[in-house]
């Protein structure tokens, strides 16, 4: 059964960056990713032409033809590992697993970068470190985790300056110093901004998760609404009628309800109703729809089962139900009432019978499934 409440973790739900809680931070990248799965394939290919066109300088400033021919190779390789990556982008329908593609891609870029300074024969050091910066601003757009992507960032820089240590010897003291700073205070402004958008974003996603609760569940039990109940229905017998499948609906209900608010008072009355849905929940199969019709009512929808079925698995339920003990009150017994979806049919019909059998349960004596 489908149940959208979120538990929060003590403190914070969200470090680093990210939720704590590791099932949710999955739902939340798979969630982000599909809905910006435009604007990352086109970053993708966006720097993939780009790197691959700094080719054309490269044309003029490089004058070793074995030296032009390597650069030229390093960018096509770059330019065909994106277009690699943007039809995996394309093409996944899980993507959490992007986070270590998004940041092998990075590094490997880095690399790249830096093996094609390494060809050019005079290099001019801060037009190298202004593409360093480039690099790191374009790493912080991309879909990352946050310290993924300062790792990326370190990586590139740390990398650069170990590189340009050994290979720029006439560089000044102080346009090296110049350029560390710089590169850092990119960076740190780059991480910062990217930290208030991933909380900012992930405060969205758990107010919508909470307004999405509100708007389909109901706010004692936690099961569906009867809203929900209704929209999931017309989805189910919209599908069952196309299959020409089975769905079979349970009404069913608290037998002496009213006994139980007026001498033990409504708030054991409401502890009932969460105890008993808990019960039924937990004796459910993720595909059945569970919810909360009004008062000490409740309606249930098996798909893909025919009457026998449903009647068998309803029964079993009711067991449960009247062996367990309920704090203070003790047992309690519910009468079910169970119909199954005929073609053409809409809710009201289905329920109508549902709820002509339950009554046919109360008068039966209460306790039964009929």
């Amino acid at each position: 059964m489908k149940n959208l409440n979120r538990k929060k973790s003590n403190g914070l739900p969200i470090y680093f960056g990210e939720f704590r809680d590791k099932a949710l931070e999955k739902e939340f990248y798979n969630a982000e990713i599909k809905k910006n799965i435009n604007y990352v394939k086109f970053i993708l290919l966006l720097v993939g032409i780009a790197y691959f066109l700094f080719i054309i300088p490269d044309y003029f400033l490089i004058t070793d033809v074995n030296a032009f021919m390597a650069i030229l190779f390093n960018r096509s390789v770059i330019l065909g590992l994106l277009v690699i990556l943007y039809f995996k982008v394309k093409r996944s329908s899980e993507y959490f697993s992007l986070i270590y593609w998004f940041t092998a891609y990075e590094i490997i870029i880095s690399l790249s970068f830096i093996s094609i300074a390494n060809h050019y024969t005079a290099p001019d050091f801060l037009i190298q470190a202004f593409g360093v910066m480039l690099i790191i601003l374009v790493i912080f757009l991309i879909n990352n985790r946050w310290r993924y992507s300062i790792f990326a960032a370190l990586f590139v820089s740390i990398g650069y300056f170990v590189f340009a240590a050994f290979c720029f010897t006439d560089v000044p003291f102080s346009q090296f110093s110049a350029a560390i700073v710089h590169i850092l205070i990119v960076i740190v402004l780059s991480s910062i901004s990217s930290y208030s958008i991933n909380y900012y974003k992930r405060i969205q996603y758990l107010n919508t998760i909470e307004l999405l609760n509100r708007a389909e569940n109901d706010s004692l039990t936690g099961i569906y609404n009867k809203a929900k109940f209704n929209k999931e229905y017309a989805r189910l017998a919209d599908s069952a009628q196309q299959k020409n499948a089975d769905l079979s609906v349970v009404m069913f209900d608290i037998d002496n309800f009213k006994g139980i608010n007026d001498q033990y008072g409504h708030l054991v009355g409401d502890a009932v109703l969460i105890a008993l849905a808990d019960i039924v929940r937990k004796n459910l199969q993720q595909s059945d729809i569970f919810a909360r019709w009004g008062g000490e009512e409740f309606v249930l929808i098996f798909p893909n089962m025919h009457l026998q079925q449903a009647i068998e698995i309803t029964e079993r339920l009711r067991k449960y139900i009247a062996d367990h003990i309920f704090e203070k009150i003790g047992q309690v017994t519910c009468s079910f009432g169970v119909a199954v979806f005929e073609k053409d049919e809409d809710l009201n019909k289905v329920l109508q019978r549902a709820d002509e059998r339950l009554y046919l349960a109360k008068n039966a004596g209460k306790n039964k499934v009929m």
